[in-house]
């Protein structure tokens, strides 16, 4: 009981203080626990997988179409925009423009984003505020909306389309069939690269948008 209010003082002064703050922020969660889980809880281990190279169709431009590359095609439903770097002479001429979305299909906007770059894959990269960290600041740039489309435990929500109700990695292997038969996956190549694993559960992380404290530590200058 001591230990307990001694917490709950700390937290409480903290906050008079101005120090602390709730948000909903993009935090690392794992669908086991079904808890957020902070940088030191999370172990990085190298992944073998897959990089599914797609073509999404510029609306204004039928026939076009932008190629983007993605580890994560299962996240598909809940992209809100699609990115290049505003001085990329490939792309400049379209932002403003949109793509349709495959599944479900949708036209999104094509933005103009420093973060993105222009020498790394194709230059274009699928926004995805709602499971992204670097998807989430530049949806807050460029007022993109959030778009959820994974439950709590891994598995796909009804916002998710053909996709709703499969497991997460299950749902990966059924978005790249989707995209086969819609004529718009280009290829899969073989991929290595480092994900992170919940300490505590031993699965791999979700980025996840969440109501969380934070704290703001003071500047010593």
């Amino acid at each position: 009981a001591g230990y307990s209010q001694a917490v709950l003082q700390a937290f409480i002064t903290l906050y008079e203080r101005g120090y602390v703050y709730r948000g909903k922020r993009m935090v690392n969660w794992c669908p086991v626990s079904q808890t957020g889980l902070s940088d030191e809880e999370v172990i990085m281990k190298p992944s073998k997988g897959s990089l599914y190279k797609m073509r999404y169709e510029v609306v204004e431009k039928p026939g076009t179409f932008l190629e983007i590359s993605t580890t994560r095609p299962e996240t598909i439903p809940g992209d809100t925009g699609v990115a290049v770097h505003p001085q990329d002479e490939r792309y400049k001429d379209l932002i403003g423009l949109h793509v349709w979305r495959p599944f479900p299909r949708e036209k999104i906007v094509i933005v103009g984003d420093t973060a993105v770059e222009k020498d790394f894959g194709t230059g274009v990269l699928k926004v995805t505020p709602a499971h992204d960290r670097t998807d989430f600041d530049i949806g807050k740039r460029h007022q993109l909306p959030v778009l959820d489309v994974m439950n709590p435990d891994g598995t796909m929500n009804d916002k998710a389309g053909p996709l709703a109700g499969l497991e997460r990695f299950k749902a990966r292997n059924i978005a790249a069939k989707l995209l086969e038969e819609l004529g718009a996956l280009v290829k899969v190549e073989p991929y290595e690269n480092t994900v992170g694993y919940s300490e505590r559960a031993d699965v791999p992380i979700e980025p996840r948008l969440s109501e969380q404290w934070f704290i703001h530590y003071p500047k010593i200058e």
